[in-house]
């Protein structure tokens, strides 16, 4: 009796796959447009409290001359401190939930099986299983911020000298995570650091280095080019606000007010930032595009990975074909609408479709807005929106390629133009997986979840679906915490303090 064997049976597969990050490469453009407009802040830090014990950390091993394993010790006891402190039974469940820190999660469950002596201890049975625990995701921006750098990974002050009322807030902490870990006896005394009022010493410095001023003035000259782009949006974000009081979220309240808000000049914050607003607003338009295609493939790999088999191109073809009508590119677009107002303003086309049409379609009207977009946008916004081009054909994938696609198909089924976009998107696929393939131990690693064999493809996993971010949310939660804005009773203002730091109109 014999038996087959794919391959010779004394070895393994020299191919392997995992999935990677930005299956599409749609995203770069984007992720760094908002690295530049909110430097100093990133989506992983939301608490300003942080920022606050690295510059104290910084300052104190640099008064001790701590090197790299010191700095690491201290700051994971720190850290754990923190997220421990942030447990304390003898809070409310409201006050709780708005201090509570960065692993507290896990710091509960490990504290509760009775595992608390090595929270702080590198492993996977620790807080974090990252070395440098939750300074790795705060690293980047504290540097840019200027209130720590670094000198071989041990933590160093920065530009901006800590302020004696954080050292002394931090100091009690410090001295003990110099020593050893805390202990529960501890707590009562870190507590107080887990709270975050307006009266917080910490506060006004950490103001001052986000808005750029020093006793309530800005001097463009004391500070660098970024500090200046992070204070320009933050005075976009406070008019935003200003103009749109309800609390619908960061992101939607910025781009009410800069993308769809009419005429930029014809604001008087908007005009004084007119170069950062009009890249927000092409910033944020694409984001729209980006989102699509996220959305899109991830459903593409859902349909894979569901199929119970292997599925051919046709087979994905008849996928996105379901649902579509037999209309026209042109005649689609005749029924969605405008993508501008009559004043020649971006229109809110992306936000009237999102709950009128099923997810491909909505997916394919968004990609072609934006490919409308680029014959009607100007500017910077121009520029923001479409980045260097390198060809008169864009990039792969980039709104200029959309815009090429739709004159191809414009009087052709959208289902055939949304037929073309799968065929673009395995594609574009399987080239950002080649240049993302990695060799080592005399085998291939292929990062990516779909992946195809004989013309007929297999998927490892899922996709997410969700956008990039924006940092919006983080910029404004974060500069709730220091005393800019309010949100209370469903509504959100820019507060006294924040007017006038950030020299806005009443």
């Amino acid at each position: 009796m014999s038996t087959g064997v794919e391959g010779p049976d004394w070895c393994a597969p020299g191919l392997d796959y995992r999935g990677g990050r930005y299956p599409l490469g749609v995203e770069s453009f984007v992720l760094n447009m908002v690295d530049t407009l909110v430097p100093g802040l990133s989506t992983l830090t939301e608490k300003a409290r942080y920022f606050s014990l690295y510059w104290a950390l910084a300052a104190y091993a640099e008064e001790h001359d701590w090197d790299r394993e010191l700095c690491r010790t201290a700051l994971r006891r720190a850290e754990v401190a923190l997220a421990w402190a942030s447990l304390s039974s003898d809070a409310d469940v409201a006050a709780a939930a708005g201090r509570t820190s960065h692993g507290a999660d896990r710091v509960a469950k490990i504290v509760a099986a009775g595992d608390a002596a090595g929270l702080a201890e590198l492993g996977e049975r620790s807080y974090s299983p990252r070395a440098w625990g939750f300074w790795s995701q705060y690293r980047g921006p504290a540097v840019v911020l200027g209130i720590v750098s670094t000198d071989r990974d041990a933590l160093r002050s920065g530009s901006r000298s800590c302020p004696l009322a954080i050292r002394a807030m931090f100091r009690p902490l410090l001295d003990i995570v110099a020593k050893r870990p805390v202990k529960e006896a501890d707590l009562a005394g870190v507590e107080r650091l887990t709270r975050i009022s307006i009266e917080s010493p910490d506060l006004a410095p950490l103001r001052e280095v986000l808005t750029a001023t020093v006793s309530g003035t800005h001097d463009p000259d004391a500070w660098t080019s970024n500090d200046g782009t992070r204070r320009s949006t933050l005075r976009i974000m406070g008019r935003a606000v200003q103009r749109r009081r309800e609390d619908i979220g960061w992101q939607r309240i910025l781009t009410d007010a800069v993308v769809y808000g009419g005429d930029l000049l014809a604001d008087p914050v908007f005009a004084q930032e007119i170069e950062r607003a009009e890249a927000w607003r092409g910033t944020i338009l694409r984001h729209h595009s980006v989102g699509a295609w996220r959305s899109l493939w991830s459903a593409l790999v859902e349909e894979v990975s569901t199929a119970g088999e292997p599925v051919s191109r046709d087979e994905l073809h008849n996928w996105i074909r379901q649902g579509l009508s037999g209309e026209s590119v042109r005649e689609f677009l005749a029924g969605c609408p405008d993508v501008v107002d009559r004043y020649g303003s971006p229109y809110p086309a992306e936000q009237e479709v999102w709950d009128l049409l099923e997810r491909r379609e909505r997916n394919l009207a968004i990609l072609l807005f934006g490919s409308l977009r680029v014959e009607n946008l100007s500017g910077l916004t121009l520029s923001a929106f479409l980045g260097n081009r390198r060809s008169s054909r864009g990039q792969i994938l980039d709104p200029s390629w959309v815009a090429n696609r739709r004159k191809e198909y414009y009087d052709r089924p959208l289902a055939d133009f949304a037929c073309a976009m799968v065929d673009d998107m395995l594609a574009q696929a399987h080239r950002v997986s080649l240049r993302k393939l990695s060799t080592g131990g005399g085998r291939m690693m292929l990062r990516t979840k779909l992946y195809e064999m004989n013309g007929r493809y297999f998927a490892t996993g899922s996709e997410g679906a969700g956008n990039v971010g924006l940092r919006a949310a983080q910029l404004g939660i974060v500069a709730s915490q220091v005393g800019l804005f309010d949100v209370s009773d469903d509504a959100v203002r820019t507060t006294d303090l924040g007017r006038a730091l950030l020299d806005l109109p009443r």
